[in-house]
């Protein structure tokens, strides 16, 4: 179908492609593209609904057609990308079913379409269903249809967002995903949206809408011509890279609320039938979030709801065949003749007044006096009177009292939680105030509409409204102690200059000794102010929502979430200030070690390690830091004639080689690291012992400099970026062998120069890559341990330790070592496959599969084979039923950590894929306690906690 060779199209045309643009939103998508001058290519299934859009588009501009059968070798031919829209929600809803076949050209066609796309540095927008989100987060949260089938629209979608978000994650791809509501618009013959297709249908045909259950499933809708302005103004905004945006009207809608818009425009229908529906596969509760919507990136909805609604039932009644006239509907102003009558009369108020005062005007005539004076209108006002003081006093504003006061309260609340988060002691200071005072008129206004609950008989509602109250005082009274315990940690955070500097190695020796004893010596304040708010949670949480009014209940259930969220920030604080002043040196220097490892080259900790630093802390402030490669160390460390005892699992696997400082990371647990690590340390006389051992990886570098924008590292001619780094570490850290001295000279410096940029910054230069250390935390490209126990606890308790506990005992857990000198590990997919047989309440079958694809097609460096030395941890009782897929069927089983271990070879050539089966059998003995299947009341529950390797 392609007449032109797009290869030829003029530089200043942009190419645009829409996948799956045979429908109708695409053809107002390409439409638009085209009279903005673009080249639009078109691929879809050439059918005769995609043809008729196509002829007609045809007819505006340069656009081309591509079947799918020929989508691999045009993107091949294709010299040129400038726009992809790939409309996955167009595809997930256009059939109820899909095949496994279909399924798996889908992938297929997302995956040639992005990689061809990036390879042109094209901007792309992955268009998907807002409705199939929601439907599929409502699944999740549903216990009795959390999941969907294998091959569904659902899934689908799923896969087609995660795909995306890897894709970017990997690449850093100028994508966005772009979630669209339900569209709906003249042009739009059938909503895609089968609840509301039916709300039309009927509000047109049918003399009432029939709504199945209560009519209040949510939808989020949008006019085809605010879609298609969307879609673009997201897509050409830089703003919008790598994000997840709702595009669609800004409020939600009800299906009754709608069916009322409905009737309202005078259509066929005149009622509302509500049919009873099976509610063993309804949604108890939607609690989907949207992702942000697209007015946070200047994207504004021009099209109102009524004018939508009007479009659409207008494209019904076409379809049926009817005539709708919309002027009908609006209702004409009748006008009442009336005689001119002209009539003095006082106003009621003016009634009132004269009523009153009519009595005194008697005054003038003492003898009528008492004669005019009308007694049961005096008594009948002064009841009047008293009445409406007493309501005002004991129910009117009360009542209005307390729903303010519980306003202004959650709105503190939630103020407060971004206070605590930023510890910005100043607004925290004037938050809690703020709560405090509103809670004592709440509590006051409470107590005056108490006689209301007692003659209702609505005690247990007062006892709950009066548990809320007092779990908010304590809330105030937990942030008071908060505020007084933490604030010499804010003032320590607020005064803190460092010691290092980009430029020279030390410019300010501050002390902040001060600080840390007093964030020491305010322990247990700060314990007080943390049970205080666990307390407010559990008095909270606790409130029974039957027994309150139902109009507050939404709030209190956003109440009771942002208690737990600010009871769960503060709730780690009690541990970080036991052991803080310790780590920071609050009475002697405590010395760190800090090894960068390189991923590409997996090892047990995350990587080969390439460079290391040394970094002495005391009273608060760095007072060393000390940076080498670790093959420096290595060979000073052999001219001492240094020799050190292998571990015996080293020597099994790696025979002849030397135990040394590179090699230190062998074992997977970081607590063996550190104590393995002080020997060589003390021999290199950087300090007698270690208190800490932090590990980071080269993706963790890419995310910082990703964040800066580069850096400059002396010996390179060009800035370092994120878009770089891999290059130059090819380049700068290839070896002879695996056991030779490897120079990692480009490494080390710009660990060098990344340490003293995080370590030179103030408060605010943390704040700004926090978010990154976070997220290398939970994907385990940084991790640490301490000898402080109570820190030891706290990295463990958080997963940030990398060690192998006992709670990874369910599962198998993986440990690779490559040993290929080379970076196999970023051209292999690697697959895990558990089988888990329960025989009984006794006994459990595993069976474990490792399958590796190297997709390395050549052995020139940085490809090559896999050689990977692979070590499979299983509960340390567990018998062995089968192993096969070592090479050479070589294996060793031994004890290490409290696991049985079974290592050996398992290595993937070039082009190849391998596969390693492990089967064991757990059985539970009669004086086990922590056998993996727990029996309760009425059922069994198995937990498995995965562990991944680091890395």
């Amino acid at each position: 179908m392609i007449k032109q060779d797009l290869s030829k199209i003029k530089g200043q045309t942009p190419i645009s492609i829409i996948v799956h643009g045979g429908n109708y939103t695409s053809f107002l998508l390409a439409k638009t593209l085209l009279e903005q001058g673009s080249h639009v290519v078109i691929i879809d299934k050439y059918t005769n609904s995609s043809k008729q859009y196509f002829t007609q588009l045809k007819k505006t501009g340069k656009v081309s057609f591509i079947d799918f059968k020929g989508l691999k070798s045009f993107y091949e031919k294709i010299a040129r990308i400038d726009y992809l829209y790939y409309m996955l929600g167009e595809r997930a809803q256009g059939e109820d079913k899909i095949d496994s076949k279909s399924f798996l050209s889908e992938t297929d066609y997302l995956n040639s379409s992005l990689n061809a796309a990036n390879k042109y540095k094209a901007k792309i927008s992955l268009i998907t269903s807002l409705r199939l989100n929601r439907e599929l987060s409502n699944r999740v949260n549903n216990q009795k249809g959390g999941k969907t089938k294998p091959y569904s629209p659902l899934e689908l979608q799923r896969y087609g967002e995660n795909y995306a978000a890897e894709f970017v994650d990997k690449t850093k791809a100028n994508l966005r995903i772009i979630r669209l509501g339900t569209v709906i618009g003249k042009g739009v013959n059938e909503i895609k949206d089968k609840a509301l297709h039916n709300l039309f249908v009927d509000s047109t045909q049918k003399h009432q809408i029939e709504i199945a259950g209560e009519g209040l499933e949510l939808h989020n809708i949008i006019h085809e011509s605010d879609a298609i302005y969307g879609i673009l103004k997201l897509t050409f905004s830089d703003d919008t890279k790598g994000e997840v945006v709702s595009l669609c009207n800004k409020n939600d809608y009800t299906t009754l609320s709608l069916a009322y818009k409905l009737l309202e425009l005078d259509v066929e229908a005149k009622a509302i039938k509500f049919v009873e529906i099976d509610t063993s596969s309804a949604v108890l509760q939607d609690l989907y979030v949207p992702a942000p919507n697209a007015q946070q990136f200047g994207w504004k909805q021009n099209i109102s709801l009524e004018e939508s609604i009007v479009d659409q039932i207008q494209a019904y009644y076409e379809r049926s065949d009817k005539k709708w006239e919309i002027d009908k509907t609006k209702t004409s102003r009748k006008y009442i003749s009336q005689d001119n009558i002209s009539n003095i009369s006082k106003t009621k108020l003016g009634a009132f007044v004269y009523s009153i005062l009519s009595p005194f005007k008697a005054i003038t005539h003492p003898d009528k006096l008492f004669q005019s004076i009308n007694y049961s209108k005096i008594f009948k006002y002064l009841f009047l009177f008293v009445t409406t003081f007493l309501l005002i006093y004991f129910l009117i504003g009360p009542i209005i009292g307390i729903s303010l006061g519980g306003l202004l309260i959650y709105n503190k609340g939630t103020s407060l939680e971004n206070s605590v988060n930023n510890l910005d002691f100043e607004q925290i200071q004037k938050d809690s105030e703020n709560i405090s005072t509103n809670i004592e008129r709440v509590e006051s206004n409470l107590n005056r509409i108490y006689w209301l609950f007692k003659i209702t008989n609505q005690k247990d509602t007062y006892k709950n409204l009066d548990q809320i109250v007092q779990g908010t005082k304590y809330v105030g009274e937990g942030t008071q102690d908060l505020i007084t315990s933490l604030r010499p940690l804010g003032e320590y955070l607020k005064d803190f200059e460092p010691s290092i500097s980009t430029n020279e190695d030390t410019t300010n020796i501050k002390e902040y000794s001060e600080y840390l004893r007093a964030i020491d010596e305010n322990r247990y304040v700060l314990r007080e102010g943390i049970y205080k708010i666990s307390l407010a949670q559990n008095l909270i949480t606790s409130v029974d929502t039957k027994n309150i009014p139902q109009i507050i209940t939404d709030f209190l259930l956003e109440y009771k979430d942002l208690v737990t969220q600010i009871n769960n920030t503060v709730k780690p604080l009690e541990k970080v200030a036991q052991f803080l002043p310790d780590v920071l040196g609050v009475d002697r220097r405590q010395r760190y070690l800090v090894i960068l490892q390189d991923n590409g080259e997996i090892r047990s900790t995350g990587g080969w390690i390439s460079s290391y630093a040394v970094i002495a802390i005391e009273a608060g402030q760095i007072r060393e830091m000390f940076v080498d490669d670790i093959y420096s160390a290595q060979a000073t460390l052999a001219l001492q004639g240094k020799v050190y005892n292998s571990p015996n699992s080293l020597v099994r696997a790696l025979k002849d080689t030397r135990y040394s400082f590179p090699l230190v990371n062998w074992n997977p647990n970081l607590d063996n690291v550190l104590l393995s690590s002080e020997m060589f340390i003390y021999d290199l006389d950087k300090g007698n012992s270690l208190d800490g051992v932090i590990a980071i990886d080269t993706v963790f570098l890419q995310q910082l400099l990703e964040k800066w924008g580069g850096v400059e590292v002396p010996g390179e001619s060009e800035l370092i970026t994120s878009e770089n780094l891999y290059s130059k570490i090819y380049e700068s850290s290839q070896g002879e062998s695996s056991n030779d001295i490897r120079k990692s000279t480009f490494l080390t410096d710009l660990f060098d120069v990344v340490l003293k940029k995080i370590l030179s910054s103030k408060i605010d230069g943390y704040k700004e890559v926090f978010g990154i250390f976070s997220k290398a935390l939970d994907e385990k490209h940084m991790s640490f341990t301490f000898k402080n126990s109570t820190a030891r606890g706290f990295a463990d308790d958080n997963g940030w330790d990398a060690n192998l506990d006992s709670k990874y005992s369910s599962a198998p857990i993986n440990i690779d070592w490559n040993w290929g000198l080379n970076k196999a590990n970023f051209y292999i997919k690697k697959n895990h496959t558990l089988g888990i047989d329960i025989k009984d309440e006794n006994t459990i079958d595993y069976r474990y599969q490792i399958g590796i694809q190297n997709d390395s097609n050549t052995t020139v460096y940085p490809q090559g084979e896999y050689i990977n030395y692979l070590r499979v941890y299983i509960p340390y009782n567990a018998k062995i039923t089968g192993i096969k897929g070592f090479v050479d069927n070589q294996y060793e089983i031994s004890e290490e950590d409290g696991f049985k271990v079974i290592g050996g070879w398992f290595n993937t050539p070039i082009n190849d894929t391998k596969v390693l089966e492990i089967k064991y059998r757990l059985t539970k003995s009669s004086d086990s306690t922590s056998f993996t299947l727990v029996k309760n009341d009425t059922h069994y529950e198995m937990d498995i906690d995965i562990y991944k390797q680091p890395g």
